[in-house]
């Protein structure tokens, strides 16, 4: 074995070190008896090495654990392993250490021992960066070999708290007794340049990581924030309780809300641009029992580039939905939980429309986007404007295309459907566990029967699964309890399914991005026969499966058998 990391020179590609270094630590697996051979190579055969960490496609096999892996890499490369628990981190060694050079090369200061400096990383075959650490920590280092999801964590972490260690002085009496113009003064220089630098750092990172909401909330005596990535939350930096008032002032500054009222609910809306992305933040904050709870939603402006095609459907569910939108009248609804993707899947069928000659109305609470070509009308019930007032107002706007956010009443439903079979196309949104429940549900709103029947063209259910992270996916042979829980009585066996074991890209959750699933009711003759009569959801759905729809549960069994997904992420979103 080399003995130093300068045996490992970057002398080929770094994929092919990756698989060089991966069957030497094979073999001494295979030496000590912890494998056989066939295994280890099947090993070799299966693995992908788009984005190679040495040695750890061993953890993703469940050969060895991380703190083996660590000490086997460790030892190939002459270096000791650790584990992040191991030390009493050196906040002060993070001002030191950019995090862009952290993040790049996937390393984390450790602790001071003297005047050496431990220094943990992920890949030892770096080499080209320890130089750079030497001199900006003036001194020697030590590296380490950590766990590539520690190293993830512990810059994700500390790195988001570095600065507010200056902050912490800051006297509760101090904050209580802010007045207005001091907290509209929190632009820049001392504590309040602090506040405003680590918002800022927060709205960078959850931008960063993909994050979809930011939530800031007084928790056990701190303030807790978490960033909900591909539909979870995942808990980030906390900081002093005595900041909470101040974190929260610069929020509502930004959304221009009153700063002074802290005991009634505010919404507000803040525009702007980061890393040269045009970025738009929902705010909500919401008085709770030790403080204000905020709660950001991002509204990136990317997916608006997307066409249907780019959102990842299905083809045959994608050619027969585009048929219905390009429809001259009726009423397609698109159905499913919050955060299920129905406004992207709306936007995506508006876009595909929107020409000189059609005029497009859509009244949304509130606009999550504002679109050329589109006249949107936002509902502000406190000037009485609502869903049926706009939708009435709207009509009289000699519309072809009109877009409801969402039907949440007899009176929109109504209004709707009858807008649908009088010439116009009307697209909205429902909350409902599948297609088939959507009829029953403007039926339980009081929307009657004789109007479903022939308003409707269409209803698209869907959901959205998370994908398995490609840096770190890694195929494994099912488990027959773990197939017949997926196809119950199916008798399906050696299948091999697809799973991701945390890495410096997913954070350690071992999935990247998300992908959808579809079911689409498309309404016949047949079918609004059977919508008019006393047909419950279970006989609608059973029609449309007649009829060749495909349903969520199918959608996602195959996401899963193509390796895109996960069959724990399967049983999670798909209860139905």
């Amino acid at each position: 074995m080399p003995s130093s990391a300068e045996d490992w020179t970057l002398q080929r590609p770094r994929v092919n070190q990756a698989k060089v270094i991966d069957r030497k630590l094979l073999n001494q697996l295979v030496l000590d008896d912890c494998v056989d051979q066939v295994t280890a190579m099947s090993i070799l055969e299966d693995a992908h090495y788009d984005s190679p960490t040495p040695g750890w496609r061993l953890v993703l096999a469940d050969l060895i654990d991380e703190a083996m892996w660590a000490e086997l890499v460790g030892g190939l490369f002459g270096l000791a392993s650790a584990e992040l628990s191991d030390f009493t981190i050196d906040r002060e060694l993070f001002t030191i250490i950019p995090e862009e050079l952290a993040e790049r090369y996937q390393l984390i200061p450790l602790t001071r021992a003297g005047d050496e400096v431990y220094v943990g990383i992920s890949d030892p075959r770096e080499i080209d960066v320890y130089d750079h650490i030497r001199a900006l920590i003036g001194g020697p280092i030590r590296l380490l070999v950590l766990p590539p999801t520690q190293i993830a964590e512990a810059i994700r972490v500390y790195y988001m708290a570095a600065d507010t260690s200056e902050l912490e002085h800051i006297e509760a009496s101090e904050v209580a007794t802010l007045t207005e113009s001091d907290l509209l003064a929190l632009r820049e220089g001392g504590e309040a340049g602090k506040i405003v630098e680590l918002v800022d750092r927060l709205f960078a990172h959850a931008i960063s990581a993909g994050a979809s909401d930011i939530h800031i909330e007084p928790y056990g005596g701190q303030v807790r924030v978490r960033f909900r990535v591909d539909g979870i939350l995942r808990v980030g930096p906390s900081y002093p309780m005595v900041l909470c008032p101040w974190i929260v002032s610069r929020v509502k500054v930004l959304a221009k809300l009153d700063i002074a009222e802290r005991y009634s609910p505010q919404d507000g809306r803040v525009r702007t641009k980061m890393s040269g992305r045009s970025v738009d933040m929902r705010v909500s904050c919401l008085p709770v029992a030790s403080g204000e709870k905020v709660v950001i939603r991002l509204l990136g402006h990317a997916m608006l580039d997307k066409d249907l095609g780019g959102l990842g459907m299905n083809p045959e569910v994608l050619t027969a939905f585009r048929a219905e939108i390009m429809r001259s009248q009726g009423m397609v609804l698109v159905t499913g939980p919050t955060g299920s993707g129905k406004s992207t899947t709306l936007y995506a069928a508006l876009m595909e429309r929107v020409t000189d000659e059609v005029n497009v109305v859509t009244v949304e609470d509130p606009i999550e986007y504002e679109i050329p070509g589109l006249n949107q009308v936002p509902i502000n019930p406190k000037r009485g404007v609502t869903f049926p007032k706009a939708l009435r107002a709207i009509l009289r706007q000699d519309p072809d295309i009109i877009l409801v956010g969402e039907i949440r009443d007899r009176e929109t439903g109504c209004i709707a459907a009858e807008a649908a079979v009088t010439g116009h196309l009307l697209l909205s949104t429902l909350h409902t566990n599948d297609a088939a429940a959507a009829v029953h549900r403007l039926i339980e709103m009081g929307v009657p029967r004789p109007l479903i029947a022939p308003s409707l063209q269409a209803i698209l259910a869907q959901r959205l699964l998370r994908a398995v992270c490609k840096d770190c996916s890694m195929r494994y042979t099912a488990s027959a309890a773990e197939l017949e829980a997926l196809v119950p009585g199916g008798g399906l066996k050696d299948i091999k399914l697809m799973v991701g074991r945390g890495c410096g890209v997913c954070e350690g959750s071992g999935y990247k991005g998300r992908i959808p699933i579809h079911e689409l009711l498309v309404v016949n003759d047949e079918m609004r026969t059977l919508i008019g009569t006393d047909a419950t959801s279970l006989q609608i759905r059973t029609l449309a499966m007649a009829n060749g729809m495909k349903d969520l549960r199918t959608s996602a069994l195959e996401q899963v058998f193509a390796g895109r997904t996960t069959a724990e992420e399967l049983h999670r979103v798909v209860n139905i």
